[in-house]
């Protein structure tokens, strides 16, 4: 690749060095806040995520700020992606523009990229912010840059910033245990109840990426998550990095934890459900998880030990991207399937299950352990309470959720207090 090729891209990526504006969207994600206040710090911002999630965005976002005088590229052109053009780039931008600020977008497809930022960082007052695909490739940068990188995961839109796109603004994030602010949230939005709910369920069904929130025809929807999402991702970013020999199983397990999401998984099953080794099998989930396509979460214990022993669920990063690749209508998606990816779209590091089955959905833990069920579901009797009691007896819990269809109310069992909470109502403060 030609030099002169090279500086027609920055050129292309830079049009306000030559007076010259690139249209950016004026919402900013809940992440772009966290990451301002970064700016003014020494240490390499970077910003991790699926694709399609505003990355690039959040980058150019920053870049408007008063003060910073940013120059930015994108190594998203497999011809852009070998070290020496990052080293020509980065020496460019400083001599010709006198940058301060360089963003370097989907960084994670070069090569020892980490070496070359550790030798600017050490040598020249030069802010780096960067943004990757890949989990595993930004993670291993924190040993060659220790003490030298902050790096923020980049979720798909909360339920929160789905409304604010389609222009209704809600109350700020409130912790899920604070009963009494969820009780005044829920007083002050119960005369649009039928309007969030159906916004939920739009949400649930494509809301994972800003630029489908106010996308109405399903046929673009579903093109735009397989073909620019998950193809990309599994027949193109994985094998970059990865050594993928069977590609077809690498989208057959995808398929698979799309179908069985929040379901208990067992590789040896899905070994001899594939007819393929255990390593591979293994891998090729490590590979769809550091591509922010899946999660796994573990069965909750004190032990972490007992943690790593116990079998495992996985989920779909975010349900819109299941329908997407299954073909599924927002019509086709039947009560019964909804609480499926409803419990998907709350899925966290933990779920809890113990020797009798009683399970619950999700269990967060922060300052204190709150254990959430999902009953998409009007009516809720005592059984539908079993697992979440257990639950809270095991671990000595006052507070429990059970995120419900349309129900609120709070319930006090056993001197344990139980919130019922529409499943739209929670995600707002989720």
């Amino acid at each position: 690749m030609t030099n002169e090729y090279i500086l027609r891209l920055i050129q292309d990526y830079n049009p306000q060095k030559r007076g010259g504006e690139i249209k950016i969207p004026l919402f900013r994600r809940e992440l772009y806040f966290e990451i301002e206040k970064w700016l003014d710090k020494k240490q390499v911002l970077a910003i991790a995520g699926l694709r399609r999630t505003g990355k690039t965005t959040i980058m150019r976002q920053l870049m408007q700020k008063p003060g910073i005088d940013g120059a930015f590229f994108s190594f998203d052109e497999e011809e852009t992606q070998k070290k020496e053009i990052l080293v020509f780039i980065i020496d460019f931008f400083i001599n010709n523009f006198g940058s301060k600020y360089i963003f370097l977008d989907e960084i994670h497809y070069i090569e020892d990229w980490e070496g070359v930022l550790k030798r600017y960082y050490d040598q020249k007052n030069i802010k780096f912010i960067i943004s990757g695909s890949e989990s595993l490739e930004l993670s291993r940068a924190k040993a060659a840059l220790a003490g030298r990188i902050i790096t923020f995961k980049l979720e798909p839109l909360a339920f929160r910033e789905y409304l604010g796109l389609r222009g209704k603004n809600v109350a700020r994030k409130i912790a899920p245990d604070d009963f009494s602010e969820i009780e005044k949230l829920y007083a002050s939005v119960i005369t649009e109840k039928e309007f969030f709910e159906n916004e939920f369920i739009d949400y649930i069904y494509k809301g994972a990426f800003p630029e489908l929130v106010n996308e109405k025809e399903e046929p673009v929807i579903s093109t735009y998550v397989r073909e620019l999402v998950v193809k990309k991702i599994i027949y193109r970013d994985i094998p970059a990095i990865f050594e993928i020999r069977r590609r077809d199983l690498l989208f057959e397990l995808f398929q698979y934890a799309c179908s069985n999401s929040a379901n208990l998984f067992d590789i040896k099953n899905l070994c001899a459900t594939f007819k393929a080794d255990y390593e591979t099998v293994s891998n090729y989930l490590f590979y769809l998880r550091s591509a922010f396509l899946i999660k796994v979460a573990e069965s909750y214990s004190r032990s972490p030990a007992k943690r790593a022993r116990r079998n495992k669920k996985m989920y779909v990063l975010h349900p819109s991207i299941a329908f997407a690749v299954l073909g599924y209508s927002r019509e086709m998606i039947v009560e019964k399937m909804l609480g499926q990816y409803v419990e998907s779209a709350f899925a966290g590091d933990f779920f809890w299950r113990d020797r009798q089955k009683n399970e619950v959905d999700v269990v967060l833990e922060n300052k204190v352990l709150l254990p959430i069920e999902v009953k998409f579901q009007s009516q809720i009797t005592s059984s539908d309470l079993k697992g979440l009691m257990k639950c809270m007896e095991e671990f000595g819990l006052e507070k429990g959720i059970l995120a419900t269809r349309d129900v609120f109310e709070k319930r006090i069992i056993g001197g344990k207090e139980i919130l019922l909470i529409p499943a739209w109502l929670l995600m707002l403060v989720y």
